[in-house]
């Protein structure tokens, strides 16, 4: 049993007593009115680096800043709700190892970059949650060695999980799915990644988009429903990027690579020929004396 399923079962057999009270490292958030306080803000603002945030059932409608090392567990993944109201990031993790676990993550701001989740830092665990209707499910920028896990991310506008300049960071069996672009899109050197054990499925453009990014993993995925599994454009150095034992025809990505460039090849000979034919065809017209 992993350390953050035996804290939830500790916490959910010791409720705690009073509002004024904070159990040694932990502190209790409670829309009741039961925790040391009643917005996980003001529970975070209060903490210090390794402490344990428990967050029991309810909706909280906060934009949420972590700047600590800290732990965030919700008591139901279900029933814990983070809500954004459709303004800004839902949650966004400026601190290096921050776990979040246990949550449902919705209703970011609408627009470029909001997403349920924004990463900047390093070394994060993000496991056992429910990231759905944001812009983006979460965006990681600059961020790497963080642990992607055993998360349930749908229906949000753009991407699942969009990773812009981070490297070195696990995607391991999350249902990604029902996304208006990519389930996973790996961007402008987002190198050395590890795509593993996920479900990627119904994505309105790729499962997987790999664009000027080398070295990344992409194994033993259920890639399947979405316009296009992966996604390798023609610049991308896709020679240093391994794919193996995937539910994919990865030969059909190779194929719509070199029907692409069919397509290009054919319009600049049609171009060419025609452009010939007029050139003739004024030529060979009689100059006027």
């Amino acid at each position: 049993m992993s350390l953050n399923l035996i804290l939830i079962v500790f916490l959910m057999v010791n409720q705690v007593g009073t509002s004024e009270q904070i159990d040694g490292s932990i502190i209790y958030v409670s829309k009741s009115g039961d925790g040391n306080f009643s917005k996980i803000q003001d529970g975070i603002d209060a903490s210090n680096p390794g402490d344990t945030i428990y967050i029991y059932n309810g909706t909280y409608f906060e934009n949420i800043v972590i700047d600590k090392s800290i732990t965030l567990v919700g008591e139901n993944k279900i029933s814990t709700i983070v809500d954004g109201r459709l303004t800004g990031n839902v949650l966004k993790i400026n601190a290096d190892n921050v776990t979040i676990h246990g949550f449902t993550i919705q209703h970011s701001g609408i627009v470029y970059p909001n997403s349920g989740i924004n990463l900047s830092s390093d070394n994060n665990l993000i496991s056992d949650n429910i990231i759905m209707n944001n812009y983006y499910g979460m965006t990681l920028y600059h961020s790497s060695g963080n642990i992607i896990k055993g998360n349930f991310i749908q229906n949000d506008d753009h991407c699942g999980i969009y990773l812009n300049n981070s490297s070195r960071n696990s995607i391991i069996n999350n249902t990604i799915k029902l996304h208006e672009y990519n389930g996973i899109g790996l961007y402008y050197t987002s190198n050395n990644n590890t795509i593993q054990d996920n479900n990627l499925t119904n994505n309105g453009f790729c499962g997987v988009n790999i664009r000027t990014s080398q070295g990344n993993k992409v194994v033993e995925n259920n890639i399947s429903n979405n316009k296009i599994g992966v996604h390798l454009p023609f610049k991308n150095d896709e020679i240093n990027n391994t794919f193996s034992n995937n539910n994919i025809d990865i030969e059909r990505e190779y194929q719509l690579f070199k029907y692409d460039i069919f397509l290009i090849i054919a319009f600049y000979l049609i171009t060419s020929i025609i452009v010939i034919i007029i050139y003739e065809k004024l030529r060979k017209k009689p100059r006027k004396k």
